[in-house]
This record gives structure tokens, sequence and C-alpha cells, in this order.
């Protein structure tokens, strides 16, 4: 009676690992997981912004330029459709050209490199089993800033919202292991340059800029 109810035991647990190793199996094919890493820079250099303490627009000439790496995972979900959450490491060099006389240009810092984590949640399709199409919110934690002109790192919690939301859309295209990125990002607050009180030492301005900005990456799939 004993070595019957061991071996049903026995049965009963070889049984369910294999349902378990199956499902595993079934569920880890579902998931892709990789590296990226790549650059971004404006797709329209000669913007308008808005001046607060003006209370009108002017053009800048604006450059960012940076780059970005991170790690990627890949659910697919029904038939093609896929979610694709990421995290990267971005640092990004804003320049901005102010060319036009103004009480306040000699005030406002132009250059500047700003260090943030993103985490975009994106939504996508396989078309062809090679070709991807995706979009989704773009969630960015600003970290820290350099400013070239005083020569000072600080964080942003005075000078910036800690966190914003982005627009990310665009084309992957997959060749075996390797993925190459085609996105662009837009952010959905206005562009402004405002000058306030001195906050900390000779910097007095907060400087935002949400216009649309084309990254290329180099993705591996692991």
């Amino acid at each position: 009676m004993q070595k019957s109810n061991f071996k049903k035991t026995i049965r009963c647990l070889i049984t369910l690992s294999t349902l378990i190793f199956l499902f595993n199996n079934k569920a880890l094919s579902q998931i892709e997981i990789g590296f990226k890493g790549g650059l971004s820079f404006n797709s329209i250099n000669n913007q308008s912004f808005f001046f607060e303490s003006e209370n009108m627009s002017h053009n800048v000439f604006e450059k960012n330029n940076g780059y970005r790496f991170g790690f990627y995972t890949k659910i697919k979900l029904i038939k093609s459709l896929f979610v694709q959450p990421e995290i990267f490491y971005s640092s990004i060099k804003k320049k901005y050209d102010l060319t036009f006389p103004i009480d306040h240009e000699n005030f406002v810092v132009d250059e500047f490199k700003q260090n943030k984590i993103i985490f975009p949640v994106l939504l996508g399709m396989d078309l062809f089993d090679r070709f991807s199409l995706f979009v989704g919110p773009n969630f960015s934690v600003n970290n820290k800033i350099f400013f070239n002109e005083n020569n000072e790192t600080i964080t942003l919690e005075n000078l910036y919202d800690r966190s914003e939301i982005y627009l990310n859309y665009g084309l992957s295209v997959k060749f075996k292991k390797l993925i190459i990125d085609f996105r662009f990002e837009r952010g959905f607050n206005e562009k402004e340059i405002k000058v306030v009180d001195i906050i900390v030492d000779d910097v007095n301005q907060i400087v935002k800029s949400n216009g649309l900005l084309t990254i290329i990456t180099l993705g591996y799939k692991f």
C-alpha cells in the first residue's frame, strides 16, 4: 500500500515538473531580453522659444546631442502585438544660441549637460518577422545637470520638474540578434526659457525644451 502511494507521489511530481518545465519554456519563448545603446540629436534646430519674463517668443538655435544605453524586455501578446518596457541612462548636451538683443541675455546659461533615467513603455506590432512599429510614453526622471559657465554640477530639483513624460514612436529592424531602432521623442510641455530670481550662485533661469528629438540605437538580443 505504501509502495503504491509512493509511486503515485513520484508520478505526480514528475507530471507536475514536466508541466512546469513546459509552461516555463512557453513563457520564456514569449519574452525577449536585450541591450540597446545609441545617439540622440535634434530634428529641428531653429525653434521658437517662449520667454516668460518677456511674455513673448524668440527664435533660438538649439542643439541637443547625446547618448543613451540600457536594457529592454519585449513581451509578446496576442498575434503580432507586443509590449516593450525599457530602461535607459541618458546624457544630453544642450546649447542655445541667443543671438537677439535682450536685457536678460547675459543672465541665461546657454550651455549645459543633462543626465537622466528614462523608462519607455512601448506598445508595438511585428511586421514580416523583421520590422516592428511601436509607440508609447517615455517616463523621464531628471538626475543632474552640469553648467559649463560656472563649472558646477547640481541636482535639478530646484530648477526643473523632477519627472516628465514624453511620447516615443518609431520603427525597429531586426537582423537575427541585432536590432536597429529609428525613433522620435517629443515632449508635451511648452518650450520655454524662464528668467527667475537667483536660485543657486549665478544660475538664474529655467530652460525647458520638449521639441522633436531623433534617436538611433543599436541593440543586441540575448
